[in-house]
């Protein structure tokens, strides 16, 4: 397996553990939520936006942007607009991906954070770091969910290969 086949296969599995998360998500009430738990970005929905801010930002990166800011909390402050927003990045995510080679996943990115930063590094390793960082708060977010009562899914990527496998449902 070459580096892009990897990478294909690692988005593929991040987005079918978020879809994990976001089943999971919709049982909760408003309250549920929006509710603080007292670490990482506060609550469900403060985790949920971070990680879709993640995946703008870093893709505004990979394409020669640095935003300063990130966009409009206020726009996302239901559960339906984070879902949208999330299914519209995960086709641009897609899309980005196609047209990549495994001469391209080697090019180096400069970018400068939205704390005036200045970094560089190699595409594939800041791809890699953007699916890891889910995997983070996915984590997070089932110890949310077991806090408040809420049952999800198993996500860990060594499940995605069962249910592909079809050992698994």
């Amino acid at each position: 397996m070459n580096l892009l086949e990897y990478l294909q296969q690692l988005y593929d599995y991040h987005y079918w553990a978020k879809n994990h998360i976001l089943a999971a998500a919709q049982t909760l009430t408003d309250e549920q939520l929006h509710r603080p738990q007292g670490h990482s970005w506060g609550s469900v929905h403060g985790v949920l936006l971070h990680m879709t801010d993640a995946e703008w930002i870093w893709l505004q990166r990979w394409q020669g942007n640095s935003p300063k800011t990130f966009p409009d909390r206020q726009d996302f402050q239901t559960l339906a607009a984070i879902r949208q927003r999330w299914a519209e990045l995960e086709a641009v995510m897609r899309a980005f991906l196609a047209e990549q080679t495994e001469q391209s996943l080697q090019r180096e990115v400069s970018y400068t954070n939205t704390s005036g930063d200045s970094f560089r590094l190699i595409l594939w390793q800041m791809m890699g770091h953007l699916a890891n960082h889910g995997t983070h708060h996915r984590g997070e977010l089932a110890a949310m969910f077991a806090i408040i009562g809420i049952s999800h899914a198993e996500d860990d990527w060594l499940y995605y290969f069962l249910e592909k496998s079809g050992q698994w449902h």
